[in-house]
């Protein structure tokens, strides 16, 4: 395995400059799906956005034969990259349950779509449980449950390796996966109070 390279420091430059990405911690994820656990549709879909890191178009794509409920994975469709287009992810084993759960409920074939309604309708499922938790709106985006999950990866007890979070994410450039690194550095300065 070669390891993956910056290729150039001002590249490197330009994407520490960027104001870092909006996030929730754990406990506040678990609040956001506390809201959505009534309905099991949104609660799935927030749960693989913040359990996967996928991007919505992603997450909207993927199939019921995506999904691996033996192996605990799923396949994600990678927008954004073409050499490498599908990229396996684990599944938590409560999660397995969930998913399996729901795909009977919805009499789901192998060839249907695991969620049947549009990107705004998804931005507008994210948007209600962000704010009925008493998130702040700027934090209430699709998005923010990507960041959230690369966030945690690299806080658990044994971290994910960066080129290992890299490829979760999809990320065609190291680069775009070590700004997380920035945000636990900035968020660290706490405690050294």
């Amino acid at each position: 395995m070669t390891l993956p390279v910056v290729r150039s420091s001002k590249e490197l430059a330009v994407a520490f400059s960027k104001d870092p990405p909006k996030y929730f911690v754990r406990a506040e994820m678990e609040m956001i799906l506390a809201e959505a656990r009534e309905k099991p549709k949104n609660f799935l879909f927030l749960t693989l956005l913040w359990q996967t890191g996928a991007r919505v178009s992603e997450l909207l794509m993927t199939r019921v034969r995506d999904i691996n409920l033996t192996t605990r994975t799923i396949g994600i469709h990678t927008l954004k990259r073409k050499r490498k287009p599908k990229r396996v992810l684990p599944v938590k084993p409560e999660t397995v349950g969930v998913i399996a759960a729901y795909i009977v409920t919805e009499k789901l074939e192998s060839s249907d779509f695991l969620f049947k309604f549009s990107r705004q309708w998804a931005f507008k499922i994210v948007k209600k449980a962000v704010l009925q938790a008493g998130f702040e709106e700027d934090r209430a985006h699709p998005h923010a449950f990507r960041h959230s999950f690369a966030i945690n990866c690299l806080l658990q007890e044994e971290p994910v390796p960066i080129t290992v979070l890299k490829e979760w994410l999809g990320h065609a450039n190291i680069t775009n996966t070590l700004i997380y690194t920035k945000i636990l550095a900035r968020d660290a300065r706490q405690y050294f109070d």
